[in-house]
């Protein structure tokens, strides 16, 4: 999956990027809610848009648009549904969903994301934040989606949960093909979880490239007050004050054998 956008114009927006599903591709800067939904394509921006090499039109941005998911910072439940079935089968029917086996889709929805279908009688209310945000990502998959965007997925989540949607979200990518897309503020996250990076500002793309190569050019990201994240950042304390020997990683085991081996 690749979605090619050039000359990009909306909103006084203006940028041209490629998306592609070999990357989890982060998003961060001061208007990265904006551009989300911009690269969502809930309306036809000017420019030229191809998924797949093919051009997307007026014609076909509503077909297009199905195949596009975004989710918002905070599940939306519904007051007056309690169960996760019901919330299935309400988006199955509002959003008019063609699903030949609502049940099948429904189980095999859960089984995706980790969890069991024996799930699908509970109330959400009396999930964990992890089992939420699984059942949330669940959902969006009735849909069938080839593209999904997540706005702050990794909110109010501990470490521990982290690493199980991580894992979902890796595996949506790699066993069914789909491109992951994450907004953060969070440098850490975005730097621990993504492949590539897209910094924005002013309603333009003010950096783009792999995310190490990117968060390695601390000083330009501090001028331009974006936060790094926090192993960067002992990394290069380590390199500029001490001089001493070492290469960025994202793990910090690693960062250790490489003091072991310089100092």
């Amino acid at each position: 999956m690749e979605i090619e956008l050039e000359n990009i114009k909306i909103n006084d927006w203006e940028f041209s990027t490629n998306l592609s599903s070999n990357d989890i591709i982060g998003i961060t800067g001061p208007d990265y809610s904006e551009f989300l939904n911009i690269i969502s394509l809930k309306e036809l921006p000017e420019g030229k848009i191809k998924i797949d090499k093919e051009d997307v039109t007026k014609e076909n941005i509503l077909d297009i648009n199905k195949k596009i998911c975004i989710m918002k910072k905070d599940f939306k439940k519904y007051n007056y549904l309690n169960t996760i079935k019901e919330h299935m089968d309400f988006i199955i029917n509002y959003y008019h969903l063609q699903i030949k086996n609502i049940d099948k889709k429904e189980r095999d929805s859960l089984k995706i994301v980790g969890l069991s279908s024996d799930l699908l009688d509970r109330n959400i209310t009396s999930l964990s934040k992890s089992e939420q945000k699984k059942v949330e990502i669940a959902i969006n998959l009735l849909s069938n989606p080839d593209v999904l965007i997540l706005d702050e997925p990794f909110k109010e989540l501990d470490n521990k949960s982290r690493k199980k949607i991580m894992m979902v979200l890796t595996r949506l990518k790699e066993q069914y093909h789909k491109l992951i897309i994450i907004g953060s503020r969070n440098s850490n996250i975005l730097y621990q979880y993504t492949t590539k990076m897209i910094f924005v500002k002013n309603k333009r793309i003010f950096l783009e490239g792999t995310t190490q190569e990117c968060y390695e050019r601390v000083d330009y990201l501090k001028r331009n007050g974006y936060q790094i994240p926090e192993i960067v950042l002992f990394t290069y304390k380590a390199i500029k004050k001490k001089k001493v020997k070492l290469d960025y990683h994202k793990d910090i085991r690693d960062i250790i054998k490489d003091i072991y081996k310089h100092v």
